[in-house]
């Protein structure tokens, strides 16, 4: 009877660092939107304000749609990561519901669900602040990093 060789034991994931180069909160990039986050623990939520210039448009006069899902992505991490501990976004779905033009003020939140498995879920939303129209929505899945994963 031989045995099978066995895989090498999975090495965990390094708790990722902040170096303030985020793309989206870095202080340091200089090409990042250097986002300022709120923190609602009643919400279990994390939010920012912010208006997107034409650099970042798709089609003409419309801001681009991953340009969205990406703030919609940090957002829901802030979220995961003050009130839970760090993660990493293993799944993320994204709606959009109505054009957003360059310049156009919004707020930007994510919240976390409650719940304490490695595992979460946070939802996060666009509105633009003018008229409280929802731009864009999203779901997503988080893994919660620890000295076992």
């Amino acid at each position: 009877m031989t045995k099978e060789p066995q895989p090498p034991p999975q090495e965990p994931l390094p708790t990722p660092l902040a170096d303030g180069y985020c793309f989206v909160c870095g202080k340091d990039n200089p090409r990042g939107f250097k986002i300022q986050v709120r923190y609602l623990a009643d919400l279990l939520a994390a939010e920012t304000e912010l208006a997107i210039p034409r650099e970042f448009q798709g089609w003409a006069e419309v801001i681009h749609g991953g340009i969205l899902a990406t703030l919609l992505d940090e957002l829901m991490a802030h979220a995961l990561w003050h009130f839970a501990g760090p993660g990493l976004t293993l799944g993320l779905e994204v709606r959009f519901h109505k054009p957003l033009k360059p310049g156009e003020p919004i707020l930007v939140r994510g919240v976390l669900h409650p719940g304490n498995s490695s595992r979460r879920l946070a939802e996060g939303e666009i509105l633009r602040l003018a008229d409280g129209a929802r731009i864009a929505s999203a779901k997503s899945r988080f893994i919660l990093l620890s000295e076992n994963t």
